[in-house]
């Protein structure tokens, strides 16, 4: 695909149609090709990859349904986005003729170059976003099927080793050993396929919330204590600050539990020994905006601040997308999908809540969200 100008093939069997069209896209920030038949087109297409194709219904030998059929057909051309021409307004069989046929758009003449234009930029975007999101795909199958290979590898050698042992003698301490790491190497697989399952179901709102008015040290405190052992271990600094009167929150307090899990999972992995992580919670007003009016709600906000490696500015925003990993994730080493952010988003955002987070590489990062306060 083209970074500058965008390449658009036009494809009429009438020379003076594209001398007229090559005229009037002189001055315009496009590049074009010509062809004068189907056979053309199809030869052009496949070495010169053009961002689109403009293409004539009505030619002679092979008319542009044809065209359109063997672009669709050729692995190297399959992709190309093909608007087609059709010479009458009111042509509706043309129209879902070349729709059903694959083609991305209509147009007839005389053609609107303006028009043409437009269609043409929306295209290209469309072309570089679903481009980008084939390479985000395939970013994250690498880190699917890695983060499915390693324990399954693991679980199969230490399945082969106890096949291969002694039937007679008494396991040892090695092969119990082994046995522990099968099991860890299972909890792993099992969390990786939850967090898939969760994630479309989330996605999909089919996912039940039982909501209560909880303070919200009761969704913080059981995380600490569960990873109390974890951060000594790692010689991490942990504290906690809530401010004075903070209003209880509504939520699935078991659900909030995940989300806290995740963001002080993530903040302990990328933060040395000797570091701190701290969580701090207080109370915020913000402007709701609605269909009806603007409301001023109240919210408790908690903050975990690390002192960890940092993520660079450009890479903050993709943080909450599907099959992305931040550079930094990558370069510490830390394998995942990245699936434990988004969950985390869907969560709170179920819930009327928001997710942030403000980073600077080498200093650390702050991950936010907002909960909303429970009614009195």
């Amino acid at each position: 695909m083209n970074d500058s100008e965008p390449i658009i093939l036009v494809v009429d069997d009438t020379e003076d149609n594209l001398d007229l069209l090559e005229f009037a896209l002189k001055r315009k920030p496009i590049k074009m090709l010509r062809a004068t038949s189907g056979m053309a087109c199809l030869t052009l297409a496949k070495e010169n990859k053009p961002d689109i194709i403009l293409l004539d219904i009505q030619m002679p030998e092979m008319d542009g349904f044809e065209t359109l059929k063997r672009l669709r057909a050729n692995p190297e051309t399959a992709k190309i986005p093909v608007i087609f021409l059709t010479a009458q307004k009111k042509d509706p069989e043309s129209i879902a003729k070349g729709l059903a046929l694959g083609a991305d758009q209509y147009l007839t003449k005389p053609i609107d170059t303006e028009e043409l234009l437009v269609r043409t930029k929306m295209l290209v975007s469309l072309k570089k976003a679903e481009a980008e999101l084939e390479r985000l795909r395939a970013d994250f199958m690498a880190m699917l099927v890695h983060d499915l290979r390693s324990p399954l590898i693991g679980i199969k050698n230490v399945l082969e080793l106890l096949q291969e042992s002694d039937k007679t003698a008494p396991l040892s301490q090695d092969y119990f050993e082994l046995i522990n790491s099968a099991q860890m190497s299972g909890n792993r697989l099992l969390e990786l396929v939850s967090d898939l399952l969760d994630v479309s179901k989330y996605e999909a709102g089919n996912i039940a919330f039982d909501k209560a008015s909880v303070p919200v040290s009761r969704f913080i405190d059981p995380i600490l204590r569960q990873m109390e052992v974890q951060f000594r271990q790692k010689n991490v600094t942990l504290s906690t600050t809530y401010a004075d009167g903070l209003p209880n929150v509504y939520v699935d307090a078991q659900k909030t539990e995940q989300v806290m899990m995740n963001f002080l999972s993530n903040a302990l992995k990328f933060t040395k020994s000797g570091g701190t992580i701290t969580i701090a919670a207080d109370a915020i007003t913000e402007k709701i905006h609605t269909e009806l009016e603007d409301m001023n709600r109240r919210f408790v906000r908690v903050k975990i601040t690390d002192s960890g490696v940092g993520i660079a500015q450009e890479e903050i925003p993709m943080l909450f997308k599907r099959y992305k990993q931040a550079s930094s994730a990558r370069t510490t080493r830390q394998k995942g999908t990245g699936l434990g952010l988004v969950i985390c988003k869907l969560i709170v955002e179920a819930q009327g809540g928001t997710v942030g987070v403000q980073s600077e590489l080498g200093k650390g990062s702050t991950f936010s969200f907002t909960l909303p306060v429970a009614e009195e």
